[in-house]
């Protein structure tokens, strides 16, 4: 059941830059859309920022395709204060024409990787998918509800980290100093790791719902080179500071042998490794559902975030009972499972 609550919207970030005219007239521009929903009667110390993955909105934290309530109603019903972004350039975000190449998402993708992926079997915990409410295919009404939903994207990964930690450092500095949770998901989960890098001492923990990985490459789907950070594509903070990270993140393969897992690159034993130094007082909760292709290599950026000194926790769905899950893990049938796993553990760090 949906308590009472509160709502605003206000905008973070952007300045005003020539609207390329010719003729000196001025846009804003590089601003981000923020959606503050916050209980009536009590309120928890911690709010929630909310942050999207690739190709979707803020709209994903609002309500389910189906119709059902989500996660902005799960926590706010539970006493905390969300504010829900659309990343910079994304939905009610403005883009400016011929500011870098947008992309798409195709809605065959989208039931290969996120709705039907047990049909297509393209990782091997595909067939475990169960928790998509309906066949997730085009023509379907809850799928067609949540395609509808995608948007265009920004196709450069680094112009996009680099304008949302402008934004999301921005927001963090209108909250004036509040100490906030950062829940980021796939694309978007690049976020938290660079926004707390600029405002460590105001975010209490971050939870990373599969973020972009593994470290320094690409996996399933392809082994290209991506995140030279490890992390990320922008720069992140470590020590010793790296200025070059090709040459001064001194890399090291990592074999496993299961099957269903790929190689991982760490970074070598000698040189020592750098240290995240920004984020290591922050807890990190990583959660990881059974079916999804990031079941793969999830295991790996976990592994780089400790060797970098970060305090994190890695949540596989199936450990806490909850199975059947893909990357879509806030809209699917169990959705509410998933977020008191998550509730739990944040409530743990006080």
């Amino acid at each position: 059941m949906e308590l009472p609550y509160s709502r605003e919207y206000f905008y973070v970030g952007g300045q005003y830059a020539d609207d390329g005219s010719g003729t000196g007239e001025h846009i804003f521009e590089n601003q981000m859309y923020v959606e503050r929903l916050e209980p009536v009667n009590f309120r928890k110390p911690h709010p929630i920022i909310f942050i999207h993955g690739q190709a979707q909105t803020g709209t994903n934290f609002l309500n389910k395709p189906d119709g059902n309530p989500g996660w902005a109603s799960f926590f706010t019903s539970h006493g905390y204060t969300v504010y829900i972004v659309d990343q910079t350039f994304r939905g009610r975000s403005p883009w400016k024409p011929g500011n870098e190449t947008l992309a798409t998402v195709s809605a065959e993708c989208i039931e290969k990787r996120f709705t039907a992926p047990e049909d297509f079997n393209l990782w091997p915990q595909a067939p475990l998918h169960t928790q998509w409410p309906g066949p997730g295919k085009r023509g379907d009404p809850i799928f067609d509800a949540f395609y509808a939903s995608q948007v265009q994207s920004l196709a450069n990964a680094s112009y996009q980290q680099l304008n949302t930690q402008a934004a999301g450092v921005a927001l963090l500095d209108r909250l004036g100093g509040q100490s906030v949770i950062l829940l980021a998901h796939s694309q978007g989960g690049t976020m938290p790791w660079l926004i707390a890098d600029k405002r460590p001492q105001q975010v209490h923990a971050i939870v990373a719902l599969e973020p972009s990985g593994p470290p320094f490459q690409d996996a399933v789907f392809s082994t290209n080179p991506a995140r030279a950070y490890g992390l990320t594509d922008a720069p992140l903070t470590y020590d010793p500071p790296v200025t070059d990270p090709a040459v001064e993140l001194v890399k090291n393969v990592s074999f496993t042998q299961a099957s269903e897992k790929v190689t991982c690159v760490l970074q070598a034993s000698s040189p020592p490794p750098r240290r995240l130094v920004n984020l290591e007082r922050i807890p990190v909760l990583l959660v990881t559902a059974e079916a999804s292709y990031h079941a793969s290599y999830d295991w790996c950026t976990v592994e780089y975030l400790q060797q970098a000194g970060v305090q994190t926790k890695h949540l596989y769905l199936p450990d806490a009972g909850i199975k059947g899950n893909g990357h879509m893990m806030f809209l699917e049938k169990n959705s509410d499972d998933v977020a008191q796993v998550v509730m739990d553990w944040i409530e743990r760090k006080g």
